[in-house]
């Protein structure tokens, strides 16, 4: 049954320009009849008061309108069904846009509030109308949490998704910043409106606060004779009602009894059966009983949403409504003036309550209450999961969900038939790996460095009982690892995962739109990776792994990969010599690696004994189970693939698909499952080879490409731009995209992407805003150092603002966040951030180049080393790291980090750059720089 407090709510929408509603009145009753559509929306509808609701009535529907009186045309009207208005208020709200015709319905009930627009703007409206427009609907973020607006504006200049290049008359600028500096989203990319003999322009609009509640956005024909085309999207909100209080239960255990009466335990006399699944069991049970046995229970009363109202504060909230009982029987003005009072300190006591409560928890080691808290107070009302089974409803058991749930993410697996194993690639070496040892000490370091938060895997023993327990539990573990090591069996919950939905974005119905996280056992991952870092170190050592790949690999990373891509792109773009770039995606990359083959690989690679045959055991016979809320599915098989949540699976891929260094003659890059090879245009037939000789690689060792998501980048003035195929399916040419979370067009410029990370670090730091606008300091920094400055600077060692427009619009969202604990009578800029201990992000970005500087000139075996090359006169002061001059004609390289950094990296004093590790440089260059 579905819980009694959940709300799911999901309707279609349409909305369309119709330029005379009488008009198209039969055409658009035929489109309703069809689609039974919860919501309509019309713009232009050229109504008058004069026309009374009957005429344009809609059967099963209530029409709100709002009419143009002083012109012809223009005018706007919205049909809510009679079902949503069996179930909700709907309450106009009343507002002045000039000329510009607007309604706005406010659709409330106890669990969810929700603002609905509509708007048509004249392409003759005023500046002053404009602004009035955007500033209402910026004031109406404020309110409201949900905010869906539709109209015609009239902006044929905005070019959708927005790109920072591009040029907007006054009245689009203003629309663009609002887009910019708030949260809020346009939906709309394609073209609206069409004309004979006039270009296709994307007039119609859809504004909102939730993207994820507008899934499934289709471009309909028009309606009749309208040139508009019929916006429609399914309109869906999930929500849980929450109870005013609830009651927290937290084990408290004592880890001294625990660890005292681990002690008393003999495990090699306990361990006397020779099968590994039978120890294991005894293991797992006598922790377990000896846990629960030494820890107890205690319950903590908290309000639900405001942890920090206590009991006193409750108290005193019972007292003000007695005083209130007591004016309204006596009417005394002393006794109303007395509430008011009372009132009044109360409020003031809340607010501090809140304050002290935040600042604990920013000023607290224990982080994860912290974050818990963050959450709760972005997320607003907290989600249920619902999904749509197989008869298209809507359900939110918690079972049924997750059985969804564990058939959707079995279906990405790969069938493998017995048939002959393809020819190895690459050579076998002369060495091989075939055991590794699992000494107690080791094992309890890597128990003792266990994150607490870290979540327990199917077997529940969580990292804090390891952690505190690792000096006594080394032993038992070092014999479990070892017999399991030489028998080649793993116990059952070593090769299961228990997974968690996370939702990603779209259709928050449709589970395929969910991302799983797998939680393994502890113990079975602190196995992996004693074996992970042996493994590792073989196959480095032998050179088995390629250069270009920079996935899950010691001192290798993103900005890694971008970086040796980018200097030999900077330096074709400076040449004048066009690139092709080449990205390939495969799909569901990490579930499909066939598991016969992989072992062949692992085999021809020189593993072997042990380790291949326990690699063998680890990746067979795996299953799965989701976790919902309090509903687990079935156990489904792993058929296929590299277990997810795992330590050894990355580098089990990356192992698997090391021979392609073999067969690509052009270069390339790789980030685990992310490939991308490029060549001059003057070089396309190699290109085109290379493409051939992968899609081939890809079908004898099945691991399928999803071409759809493979795109073409064509960089540097007059690209030929040539066609590339594979599999005979053209590739999708691109003018930019979101390379390794970094956006690149094909002019190498950054303001695009300077402008899309601001778009995002803008919209959390408008809700800090309304979160956190009364909060300590400490606590808006550090939200803001934690969730919105990594936005800012995620690989700005691979970018760089160029223009002085890019870097005051990067620095004016450190502004903004600067300014939320003070109010309006707030300190300058800098006395602001030097008392939330901030640097300007200018300075942050040059620290940061200079970090990868000295990490790829001092590390032994830095992939970017190449990168940095070392003048060689012996003649220069200073110290003796400075770098060679580079050339460069174009701004592309110019500003290339080798050539931006030159100058500042010349000029630090020697005891700097001489530092011995990467702590003692960031120290050092701090107190240099204060």
């Amino acid at each position: 049954m579905a819980s009694a407090n959940a709300h799911y709510f999901t309707h279609p929408i349409i909305y369309t320009n119709l330029a005379s509603l009488l008009a198209k009145y039969d055409e658009l009753c035929t489109l309703v009849s069809e689609l039974k559509p919860s919501f309509v929306l019309i713009s232009e509808t050229w109504l008058t008061p004069l026309v009374t609701d009957p005429p344009i009535s809609l059967d099963g529907y209530a029409v709100f309108r709002k009419d143009r009186h002083n012109n012809k045309g223009g005018g706007v009207c919205v049909y809510i069904s009679d079902h949503i208005c069996a179930n909700f208020a709907v309450i106009p709200i009343t507002v002045d846009t000039g000329n510009i015709d607007s309604i706005f319905l406010k659709i409330t009930n106890t669990r969810l509030t929700f603002l609905l627009g509509c708007i048509y703007r004249p392409p003759t409206s005023i500046i002053e109308d404009d602004h009035s427009l955007f500033q209402c609907i910026s004031e109406m973020t404020d309110v409201y949490q949900h905010l869906f607006i539709f109209g015609d504006f009239n902006m044929p200049d905005i070019k959708w998704p927005l790109n920072a290049s591009q040029s907007c008359a006054s009245s689009s600028q203003l629309l663009v910043d609002l887009l910019l500096n708030s949260h809020l989203s346009q939906l709309v990319t394609q073209a609206t409106r069409y004309r004979i003999n006039q270009n296709p322009s994307t007039l119609d609009l859809i504004i909102t606060s939730d993207d994820n509640s507008l899934a499934h956005l289709e471009y309909l024909d028009p309606v009749g004779k309208s040139d508009h085309s019929t916006l429609k999207a399914n309109f869906q909100i999930c929500t849980l009602s929450k109870e005013r209080t609830v009651t927290y239960t937290r084990a408290v255990i004592d880890y001294r009894s625990v660890n005292k009466a681990l002690t008393d335990v003999h495990w090699p006399s306990l361990f006397v059966t020779s099968s590994v699944a039978d120890n294991w069991e005894l293991f797992k049970t006598t922790v377990l009983d000896l846990v629960c046995k030494h820890s107890a229970s205690i319950s903590i009363k908290r309000s639900s949403t405001k942890p920090w109202i206590g009991k006193k504060i409750l108290k005193m909230v019972r007292t003000k409504r007695a005083l209130w009982r007591a004016f309204k029987r006596s009417g005394n003005q002393n006794d109303y003036k007395a509430h008011r009072n009372f009132s009044n300190n109360l409020s003031v006591i809340i607010r501090e309550a809140r304050i002290a409560y935040e600042k604990q928890l920013a000023d607290s080691t224990d982080t994860k209450r912290f974050y818990r808290h963050i959450r709760n107070k972005l997320s607003g009302p907290v989600s249920t999961l619902q999904l749509r089974d197989d008869d298209d409803k809507i359900t939110d058991d918690c079972a049924t969900v997750a059985n969804i749930f564990a058939d959707t993410f079995s279906k990405t697996f790969t069938l493998e038939t017995d048939s002959t194993l393809p020819s190895a690639i690459i050579p076998k070496p002369n060495v091989s790996l075939d055991s590794i040892e699992f000494p107690e000490d080791v094992i309890c370091s890597k128990l003792k460095k266990l994150k607490l938060s870290k979540s327990p895997g199917p077997d529940a023993i969580t990292a804090s009982v390891l952690a505190h327990c690792a000096e006594c539990l080394s032993l038992p573990l070092s014999l479990l690892m070892k017999q399991s090591f030489t028998s080649g069996i793993l116990p059952f919950d070593w090769k299961t995962a228990i997974v968690r939905p996370i939702f990603k974005k779209g259709d928050k119905f449709n589970p395929c739109n969910y991302r799983p996280i797998s939680l393994t056992s502890l113990i079975v991952k602190t196995m992996e990776s004693i074996i992970y870092e042996t493994l590792i170190k073989f196959l480095l050592d032998q050179h088995l792994i390629p250069e270009e790949q920079h996935g899950f690999l010691p001192g290798k990373s993103t900005i890694s990969n971008l970086l040796c891509c980018l200097s030999n792109w900077t330096r074709h773009y400076d040449s004048g010599v066009p690139v092709d770039v080449v990205y390939l995606d495969y799909s569901k990359a990490f579930d499909r690696v066939p598991k016969r083959r992989l072992l062949a690989k692992l085999e021809n690679l020189g593993i072997a004994g042990n380790l291949l045959h326990w690699i063998g055991a680890f990746l067979s016979d795996r299953t799965f189970r989701v976790r919902v809320g309090d509903g687990l599915s079935e156990h489904r098989p792993v058929l296929s693939g590299v277990p997810q949540g795992s330590i050894l699976g990355p580098l089990l891929f990356i192992a698997y698909t090391a021979d392609l260094k073999v067969i690509i003659q052009s270069p390339f890059a790789m980030y685990a499952d992310d490939i991308k090879i490029y060549n001059t245009s003057n070089n396309q037939s190699i290109l085109k080879s290379d493409l051939s000789a992968i899609g081939e690689w890809c079908s004898v060792w099945l691991l399928p490409l999803n071409v759809c998501k493979c795109s073409v980048l064509y960089i540097g003035k007059n690209n030929p731009q040539h066609t590339y195929t594979i599999d005979n399916s053209k590739l999708t040419k691109s003018e930019s995209l979101s390379d390794l979370g970094v956006f690149l067009t094909s002019c190498l410029s950054w303001s695009e992407h300077v402008q899309r990370v601001v778009k995002k670090a803008n919209s959390l730091v408008f809700l800090l805003s309304k979160v956190f606008a009364k909060s300590h300091f400490s606590v808006v920094s550090k939200f803001y150092r934690t969730y919105i400055r990594p936005i800012l600077e995620f690989a700005n060692s691979v970018w760089a603002p160029i223009f002085q427009k890019d870097v005051l619009l990067l620095e004016s969202v450190q502004r903004k966040a600067s300014r939320i604990p003070f109010g309006r009578t707030r300190p300058k800029y800098k006395d602001r951030l030097s008392m939330m201990q901030l640097p300007t992000l200018s300075d942050r970005r040059k620290r940061g180049d200079l970090i990868v500087t000295f990490q790829a000139l001092k590390a032994p075996q830095s992939p970017i080393k190449h990168l940095f090359p070392l003048a060689h006169n012996s003649r220069t002061r200073g110290h003796c790291l400075k770098l060679s001059k580079d050339k460069f004609q174009t701004t592309v390289r110019q500003h290339f980090i080798v050539n931006r950094i030159f100058d500042s990296w010349n000029s630090l004093p020697s005891d700097i750059v001489m530092c011995d590790s990467i702590s003692s440089f960031k120290r050092k260059y701090d107190a240099y720089n204060v």
